[in-house]
């Protein structure tokens, strides 16, 4: 089996409590050629010493608090890997889903990105629900379907770097949907690909973000969609 190299970005930002668990899901995933960079976007809670022991096994780097998009970005900007994804520090990988995910990709270069069902657990771990992520194989339907609401999570997603390269990263002016804001970029170049197998454990622990959502930011992404394709929303 072919294994090009895959980058996961992990932004973080005082997580120290869940982080081990989200690197320990990487590196245990088995698959040979990883790449895993941690961007602490300015941590005050320990996360640098509780890093240490991984070694070589992950590349450390620490910046200026930010937000979650300029911690992506410079993960991004770092990533040497043909293929992309970022991990929440709070969550986690499971199963196979590095090598799933390469075979997938690899067996269609129209595909920009791709993406997984998820588990739910709860901040010690416990699974709580499966959550089986829509997915639709028209990209007409795709798009009118987002924008309902984005059915996407970014922890399950894995981008062709190539395809990121051409369509531009994460906008830093949107401190939340800056994810949804950038599935609607791919899918306007690219086609997406949807593994049904939950691959990714999204923990549940009364602090995310998305707890507090800011409608402006949907809304400023949803407007971005209709400029993006006019044929099909209006």
């Amino acid at each position: 089996m072919l294994t090009p190299k895959v980058s996961v970005v992990i932004p973080t930002y005082n997580h120290a409590r869940y982080l081990p668990y989200a690197l320990d899901s990487v590196i245990n995933q088995g698959y040979p050629n990883l790449e895993v960079l941690v961007i602490d976007d300015g941590s005050n809670d320990g996360t640098a010493e509780l890093v240490k022991p991984y070694g070589s096994k992950i590349n450390y780097i620490y910046k200026e608090n930010g937000g979650t998009p300029s911690a992506l970005n410079l993960g991004l900007s770092l990533a040497t890997g043909k293929y992309v994804c970022w991990l929440s520090a709070d969550d986690a990988l499971i199963g196979e889903k590095v090598s799933k995910q390469v075979s997938l990709m690899e067996s269609d270069p129209s595909l920009g990105f791709s993406y997984t069902s998820f588990v739910v657990i709860d901040a010690s771990g416990t699974k709580q629900y499966d959550v089986n992520s829509a997915y639709f194989t028209h990209k007409q339907e795709m798009v009118t379907k987002l924008m309902e609401g984005c059915f996407i999570n970014g922890s399950s997603v894995m981008m062709r770097r190539s395809a990121l390269e051409e369509i531009g990263n994460f906008d830093e002016s949107l401190p939340q949907a800056h994810d949804y804001d950038l599935w609607f970029r791919f899918l306007r170049h690219y086609s997406c690909g949807f593994l049904e197998e939950p691959l990714l454990a999204y923990r549940w622990h009364g602090e995310n973000m998305s707890k507090n959502p800011i409608e402006e930011c949907s809304l400023i992404v949803q407007e971005r969609a209709k400029r993006l394709f006019p044929e099909w929303l209006n």
